[in-house]
């Protein structure tokens, strides 16, 4: 009887198993695929100046990052890379404060809403699921 159910029990498990296995699919390489994004209209963001600070500006603006490495040429590299995958622009400053090399979604925002709506667009790309919004008060 004990062996009749373990046998039963193991049937079960491996039925399980192979068909949840089964589920998930991957893809060949031959289906590409293609993010398109929303531009944000031009009044509802900041241009980030070619000196690679955050600009000087009177008011509270939001920035999205995608990333902080150690050095220019890795930051570099993940914004080209980053360029490919999505159609935002991208900027690498270095950072005093942190001694890191950032690399940040340009331009930046005059709303939280509209830098949360871009970060969200790019969580939905597996690259960029630790984006963040950095906030810049002045």
């Amino acid at each position: 009887m004990i062996k009749y159910c373990f046998q039963f029990i193991s049937v079960i498990l491996i039925t399980i198993l192979i068909t949840g296995c089964s589920a998930t699919q991957q893809n060949s390489g031959d289906d590409k695929q293609v993010y398109i994004f929303d531009q944000v209209p031009e009044e509802k963001t900041i241009e980030a100046p070619k000196t690679g600070e955050y600009p000087s500006i009177a008011e509270t603006y939001y920035v999205v990052q995608i990333g902080a490495f150690t050095t220019e040429d890795k930051a570099d590299t993940f914004a080209d890379l980053s360029r490919n995958k999505t159609n935002y622009k991208y900027s690498v400053i270095y950072s005093d404060n942190l001694r890191l090399y950032l690399v940040q979604v340009i331009p930046f925002f005059k709303s939280r809403s509209e830098a949360e709506e871009v970060r969200n667009n790019l969580w939905k790309i597996s690259d960029f699921v630790d984006a963040w919004i950095v906030t810049v008060n002045k």
